[in-house]
């Protein structure tokens, strides 16, 4: 629905949403502080909290992971693969291109183009899971270079975890 406000009206409509998100804030500035000051022990103290983790790291096992991608079904893996193509080529024609040029005497200009090393990716998955944000996250990484990609998810199904394990 889409609704024309008064100037006068967006004011509200913006303190309000102020107020949400100084609530919000007050609400994860502990878990923040908790994860700054002791790492990974604040991290799963908030995980086994909120998510009911149980294991000893938040690192998922490569035979869970296996496991998981052993009960993709075909259609899924072939929409997966369909997808992936799409995405990477895509990707590829937005890859920036190294280049150099002169400008006058003696100046040289130019652009130097290196990936991250690693990039971290948060996949939604509460009430409707969605891999797809992990394809359009990890692939267009992968075409830049990127050699470690490290995936959030609050609560993955089979396609995430299949879709998450190294190749």
């Amino acid at each position: 629905m889409i609704r024309i406000l008064k100037s006068t009206d967006a004011g509200r409509l913006l303190a309000r949403r102020s107020a949400r998100m100084a609530d919000a804030e007050e609400v994860v500035r502990p878990i923040l502080e908790a994860v700054r000051k002791r790492g990974d022990k604040g991290l799963l103290e908030y995980a086994r909290k909120f998510d009911g983790l149980t294991r000893k790291t938040v690192r998922v096992p490569e035979a869970e992971l296996s496991a998981a991608a052993d009960r993709l079904t075909p259609q899924f893996l072939s929409a997966v693969e369909v997808a992936t193509h799409n995405i990477r080529r895509y990707a590829e024609k937005q890859l920036p291109k190294e280049s150099f040029s002169t400008c006058g005497k003696g100046h040289k200009l130019g652009q130097i183009v290196r990936p991250l090393e690693t990039i971290g990716t948060y996949v939604p998955a509460g009430r409707y899971p969605l891999p797809s944000t992990l394809l359009m996250t990890a692939v267009p990484a992968q075409v830049a270079g990127v050699t470690n990609i490290c995936v959030a998810c609050p609560k993955p199904v089979d396609e995430i975890y299949g879709l998450a394990r190294k190749p």
